[in-house]
């Protein structure tokens, strides 16, 4: 019996219902409409799983569907009015240097607290009137179910969120932001309504995928020391995985432009180099020279001799060269940490449906880049994360190992 896995990003939603052998027995992607200069409307969010759902539930063939897991952009926020502060919402540079002021007048560090600072300055209204300020994937998990809860993907990743000490320190109210909760936690069965609206049983459980980048890395696998993942998306992060925190080596030998969070994993860390508009660089181009092709058919246009677009080659030369300054970067922390990296980078999201793409990328880069049989990682990371909330894994590691397939590698010597 399958689980329908969503993962809500920038510019679509993506589902699938995911089995527990790993395979994917159908997927749908729902656009979401060009945002206003305003806030999102959480309410499309709905009608796109709403759609997705009666879309993918003919596809089980009479058998159950076993839950449902949720997914999405964490530093995107909501309140339960529905009004979204999309991750990527143009913000003054002036608010966004007060903000990063007040962070380090406090010697802060954290993914969400800069947000909430950048929602609270931006629409201030709208904040003094929310009881509750959601990240993305919570927030619909709480119109599924009327729980109010943060995913915490792991116990370390609280400072990376916020504590009582940072919250008052930035005089942020606490009392809007739900407590935490682990990866896989059940939020509790479907309302009556959203069951009938989604088409699906009312006990049918939601489960808690969490921030798309953790899920991303347990649907490739990337969970042990030395695994690569590139996520390459609107944006796009490499990650290493490793068995200790490069903190301090990175400080000794003055490298910058690494992130250094928590593994999902218990005493594992991820270390990051994060592109943050690559996609959306290549997207705007494609729109500009070829808005009518797929970006299969772009990509081979662009690679032909001569290029559709001389323009458009030497964007996607940029993009490799940036990816592999990156790989170089994490290269470098690997040798200074011991950790042995394999001959490819797993890779998710929109490049891993273009295979001229990826042996481009893996020639420039220099190393091999591999896909999964869910080009869409996250969904296959949620369909792990709800498999172990039903108890057929004891753990992600486990899941993952059960669930996660190579398909393909492209390496960079191939003629």
């Amino acid at each position: 019996m399958p689980v329908l896995c969503a993962d809500i990003g920038t510019s679509s939603l993506k589902t699938a219902l995911i089995d527990a052998e790993g395979r994917v027995l159908a997927k749908y992607r729902v656009a979401f409409p060009k945002p206003a200069q305003g806030l999102f409307e959480g309410e499309q969010w709905l009608h796109s799983l709403t759609e997705a759902s009666r879309f993918l539930i003919p596809q089980a063939r009479s058998t159950k569907i076993e839950g449902i897991c949720i997914s999405g952009n964490g530093p995107t926020l909501a309140t339960e009015q529905g009004e979204i502060f999309l991750w990527n919402h143009p913000v003054p540079a002036a608010l966004a240097d007060e903000v990063q002021h007040r962070l380090a007048q406090h010697k802060l560090f954290s993914i969400f607290l800069p947000r909430l600072l950048l929602f609270q300055g931006l629409f201030p209204q709208q904040w003094a009137e929310a009881a509750t300020i959601f990240s993305g994937p919570e927030y619909l998990i709480w119109r599924l179910t009327g729980t109010r809860l943060t995913i915490l993907p792991e116990k370390r990743f609280q400072a990376a969120y916020w504590s009582e000490e940072s919250l008052g320190a930035l005089e942020i109210e606490g009392k809007k932001l739900p407590g935490f909760v682990e990866l896989g936690t059940t939020a509790g069965p479907l309302l009556p309504a959203m069951a009938e609206k989604l088409g699906l049983p009312e006990e049918t459980p939601v489960f808690c995928g969490g921030p798309d980048f953790t899920v991303a890395l347990i649907g490739t696998n990337t969970l042990e020391p030395g695994k690569l993942c590139d996520r390459a998306g609107s944006s796009e992060g490499i990650n290493l995985c490793l068995a200790e925190n490069p903190a301090q080596a990175l400080r000794e030998a003055g490298i910058e432009g690494i992130r250094v969070l928590p593994s999902v994993v218990p005493g594992l860390f991820n270390a990051s180099v994060l592109i943050p508009d690559s996609g959306t660089r290549f997207s705007t181009l494609k729109k500009e020279v070829a808005p009518q092709m797929s970006y299969q058919e772009f990509v081979a246009a662009l690679l032909q001799e001569p290029p559709l677009s001389q323009a458009g080659l030497q964007l996607m030369e940029e993009l490799a060269v940036e990816v592999r300054e990156a790989y170089q970067k994490l290269s470098t922390v690997a040798r200074l940490t011991g950790t042995r990296l394999p001959p490819y980078i797993c890779t998710t999201g929109g490049q891993a449906k273009n295979p001229q793409w990826l042996q481009f990328k893996s020639a420039i880069v220099g190393t091999g880049f591999s896909i999964t049989a869910c080009a869409d990682a996250e969904l296959v990371g949620d369909a792990v994360l709800a498999y172990c909330g039903l108890g057929r894994f004891n753990s992600i590691q486990e899941g993952a190992k059960r669930l996660v397939r190579i398909h393909q590698t492209f390496f960079p010597d191939r003629d």
